[in-house]
């Protein structure tokens, strides 16, 4: 999952920077700039992201 998003936003975002970070068990979180974009746990169905959820909500910033 993190290894094909990472492929995604770095085609997307060429000049982007993706750093991937263990953390703990169920823990998936995405992070631009300092601000969350999607943490697993506090979403209301607690799952991952699509690649294009992300990628939207990072178009949002740009």
């Amino acid at each position: 999952m993190a290894t094909s998003l990472a492929a995604a936003i770095e085609a997307a975002h060429p000049n982007a920077s993706v750093d991937k970070q263990p953390g703990g068990k169920g823990d998936f979180i995405v992070k631009a700039e300092g601000r969350e974009l999607w943490n697993k746990r506090a979403h209301p169905e607690e799952r991952f992201p699509e690649d294009e959820e992300i990628l939207a909500l990072l178009a949002e910033d740009a």
